[in-house]
């Protein structure tokens, strides 16, 4: 009788840590996958994403970086977190910085939205505020999609439109209205 006893009391120590085991692993699984939300309709996603496209003579062309891009098949677009843009031209860098953006991959088109801010670096720096911008690498084109404000030493220009070629160096802004600051004042 008393092995009996013995025997059940060992079978349910047994089943207890066994129950517990399989609990407690279960627990962390799900602990585990909480941090990282992969939505199922992307077919792949890049997180510290580092992206640099070279030029035809071998130069840097633009880095890209990002927090986070999610790659959506339909569409062939890629949603982008806090997306960053360096753009390099002759004796000229250009960085652009956004809360959001997208890639159109079939156009190669990069758009960049809320809170843009676009600088021009070296000789004549110059800053550009909007609420969306659109990069055209094949083009040589920066454009806005939202009013602008451009912000230098010397000036301040306000402006519904601004496109920027970048080969040419041609600044085109549609309904501007600008103020001069003359001197050191």
């Amino acid at each position: 009788m008393k092995s009996r006893l013995l025997i059940f009391v060992i079978i349910l120590v047994f089943g207890a840590v066994a129950v517990g085991w399989i609990y407690e692993s279960r627990l962390r699984s799900k602990i585990e996958t909480v941090g990282l939300v992969v939505p199922d309709n992307i077919d792949y996603f890049l997180s510290d994403l580092n992206y640099r496209a070279m030029s035809d003579s071998g130069n840097i062309d633009y880095e890209f970086s990002s927090n986070r891009l999610e790659h959506y098949p339909r569409g062939d677009v890629s949603l982008i977190e806090a997306p960053s843009l360096q753009i390099y031209r002759e004796a000229e860098r250009w960085e652009l910085d956004a809360q959001q953006g997208e890639f159109r991959h079939q156009q190669n088109l990069l758009r960049l939205q809320q809170q843009v801010v676009m600088q021009k670096l070296g000789a004549n720096p110059l800053q550009l505020l909007t609420e969306g911008i659109r990069f055209e690498p094949d083009l040589d084109l920066v454009s806005s999609e939202a009013s602008v404000v451009m912000l230098s030493k010397q000036f301040k220009i306000e402006a519904e439109r601004a496109i920027f070629d970048l080969a040419k160096k041609v600044y085109r802004l549609t309904n501007a209205r600008s103020i001069y600051y003359h001197g050191d004042s």
